[in-house]
């Protein structure tokens, strides 16, 4: 009976060894957890670099469209104004002569006034056909970049997010039950979000800033076409008053 016991109590000794020898020990664990663990600090690391050049890159979009707005906003500015002064000047010659004739008394007094209001009311009306000329191109530059700040304004959105990313995952994946599976997820995630604005967003922004440089010497001259109409009705006005003149003898 003594010798069944030992028997028994060895063979039982010799099950457990082999169990413990089998088993993942805490110190077999602990280092794979740890480099998991490490790795997926590397991934946080890499996702807040990657939002930060991100960000760099908007910020040279930003500046370029505020560029070339401004170029485009100074460039239409200059032409309004100097159409501004044509008819704000223009008459001031023939209203000269026509005072001069006025205080001459040899003309019609009466139709070298009425001359002087047809010239007040052709000022009021180009006055307007130049804020007209504004309001057109002031409606075309201003739709030009809407879109592009929205799109801006989504990049943005989307930069911020990639910084948040690695945080995210806690949530969305088991980093606790399947540290490899949260790793990899990581992985695949950080692969297709380099791709994606290297091959799909950054190509669209560049794409809009070129458009905008396209098309900003085309509303200047469309711009100026409008002043241009302006400008040639205020010399043929001008044109029929002095020859009106010869009317009020």
């Amino acid at each position: 009976m003594a010798w069944n016991f030992s028997f028994v109590l060895i063979a039982a000794c010799a099950l457990m060894a082999s169990t413990v020898s089998t088993a993942p020990s805490k110190t077999d664990i602990k280092p794979r957890n740890e480099e998991l663990r490490e790795a997926i600090e590397e991934y946080r690391v890499r996702f807040d670099e990657l939002h930060k050049e991100k960000d760099q890159f908007l910020q040279f979009a930003r500046t370029g469209l505020w560029a070339t707005v401004r170029r485009m906003n100074e460039e239409v500015l200059v032409d309004l104004g100097e159409t501004r002064n044509i008819v704000e000047y223009g008459f001031d010659d023939v209203r000269l002569d026509i005072s001069l004739l006025i205080v001459e008394g040899n003309h019609d007094e009466q139709c070298l006034l009425n001359l002087v209001y047809d010239i007040v009311d052709e000022k009021v009306r180009l006055g307007e056909e130049i804020s007209r000329c504004s309001a057109g191109t002031t409606d075309t530059k201003d739709s030009l970049p809407a879109s592009f700040y929205e799109f801006l304004n989504l990049l943005q959105r989307l930069s911020n997010s990639i910084a948040e990313t690695t945080l995210y995952t806690f949530v969305s994946q088991n980093s606790v039950a399947d540290p490899e599976r949260h790793l990899e997820f990581l992985q695949e995630s950080f692969a297709e979000t380099d791709r994606a604005w290297n091959e799909e967003a950054l190509p669209l922004v560049q794409f809009e800033l070129d458009a905008m440089e396209y098309n900003r010497p085309l509303i200047v001259a469309d711009n100026a076409e409008c002043l241009q109409e302006i400008q040639n009705s205020q010399q043929a006005f001008e044109d029929s008053i002095r020859q009106r003149i010869s009317s009020c003898l």
